[in-house]
């Protein structure tokens, strides 16, 4: 009797290890490309075949550049459009998208992870200013949920500006596949309702546009705090104010900047917290330079 006991305490012990094994993290995709974009697509049904439990919400139309601008109109109805039971396009921003997702779709099984991207094109230097992809992982952070935006660069020569980025496009689905792979290494030691990354913190991922042979390797980079404006303007005779690229902006780079590193072909990871507040070293600098009344 013993025996029989111990031999069904083992069977049920390792089946519930299994099950436990099996368990894969819930997570919730955003760009600001568009629900219809390639590198969100491409990227759910990748994650798809792995077996996690993958939510797409997407802006209806196009919101690059948008930044972290929301919808603040209460009352308004949103014509959501469903593709399935978890694959939706919201007609706002991506920021919107991922408010529909975090506090409607998922309000009671929430992500444990949010994936923003993969973008097309890098989101480095000036580019992060007014990124909706960063801007959409960075508030997830904000609302306490772990993320990742992922990008896919652009090589700076005037033969892709003028192709529309060839490269960009044909290396795309590698830049995918190695955010699924990073999902995968995470999921390995998760476990239910233990953070997936670090609290309070996201990453940042652009992969270079690519052949995985010229690919030198990964480097954590911090992100410049001066760069160099995308946008510059200029007077015309008319007296109006016209929208011109900075030509600085569209230079290759060899240095060792977020920018530089992705230019040299180096896939870069800049760690972020979302966390607007200054060092306490700071604000003791302001408290020595502005005397309290």
């Amino acid at each position: 009797m013993k025996k029989s006991i111990l031999v069904l305490s083992l069977f049920m012990s390792l089946g519930f290890h299994a099950q436990a094994e099996s368990v894969k993290t819930r997570i919730l995709l955003v760009n600001d490309d568009g629900c219809e974009a390639f590198g969100l697509k491409d990227l759910k049904q990748k994650l798809d075949a792995k077996g996690y439990d993958v939510w797409l919400i997407g802006p209806t139309t196009n919101q690059s550049g948008i930044g972290t601008a929301i919808t603040f109109k209460a009352g308004k109805e949103f014509d959501v459009k469903k593709i399935d039971d978890r694959t939706y396009c919201f007609p706002g921003t991506p920021a919107d998208s991922l408010d529909f997702g975090l506090f409607s779709l998922l309000r009671d099984n929430p992500p444990d992870l949010v994936i923003s991207g993969v973008n097309d094109g890098p989101n480095t230097g000036a580019s992060q200013l007014n990124s909706g992809t960063i801007s959409a992982a960075v508030r997830a952070v904000r609302f306490g949920f772990p993320a990742i935006a992922a990008s896919v660069g652009y090589i700076m020569t005037p033969e892709e500006m003028k192709s529309g980025w060839p490269s960009t496009q044909k290396y795309w689905p590698d830049s995918v596949t190695h955010v699924v792979e990073l999902v995968d290494q995470l999921n390995q030691d998760w476990q239910p309702g233990k953070e997936i990354l670090p609290a309070r913190s996201g990453l940042s991922i652009n992969y270079p546009a690519l052949p995985k042979e010229k690919i030198k390797g990964i480097k954590y980079v911090t992100n410049e705090f001066k760069v160099t404006p995308q946008i510059l303007y200029e007077m015309t005779t008319e007296g109006k104010a016209k929208q011109v690229i900075n030509p600085e902006a569209l230079k290759m780079r060899n240095d060792d900047s977020d920018t530089g590193l992705l230019d040299k072909g180096y896939i870069t990871y800049t760690v972020f917290d979302g966390d607007w507040n200054a060092s306490t070293e700071k604000v003791a600098e302001y408290k020595k330079k502005i005397a309290m009344q």
